[in-house]
């Protein structure tokens, strides 16, 4: 390959890193708003919301720890929480409530899949 290909290449890949950069960071934003949700639903009266906001912390507690086991949640839950409205928390429960369940529909399959391993 010819030098200035190889420069072309390399500027190429590395304005791509960014966009990657980006695109994990806006991941671990969304998942820290779930975490904030969860948290705000575990305060709630209604049994049903406080099971669904511990469900909602633990699932995204386990994704933030996996993509970025350094990150200090505490710090940056509470970061979130403090730009959030009460329309956020709404519209966020709405989003991270879906991820939930779909992601429950698929252990459900993967458990019905799996029970004749254990029979």
């Amino acid at each position: 390959m010819k030098p200035g290909k190889i420069a072309i290449a390399v500027l190429l890949a590395a304005s791509a890193l960014p966009a990657l950069s980006s695109a994990q960071d806006a991941d671990t934003v969304a998942d820290l708003r779930c975490v904030a949700v969860g948290l705000h639903l575990g305060e709630a009266p209604d049994s049903h919301q406080k099971s669904t906001g511990t469900l909602l912390v633990l699932y995204y507690m386990g994704r933030l720890d996996g993509r970025a086991p350094h990150l200090e949640i505490q710090k940056a839950v509470a970061a979130q929480i403090d730009t959030m409205s009460e329309a956020d928390f709404r519209s966020e429960a709405t989003r991270c409530s879906a991820e939930l369940s779909q992601k429950g529909a698929q252990i459900k399959e993967l458990v019905e899949q799996m029970q004749k391993h254990f029979k």
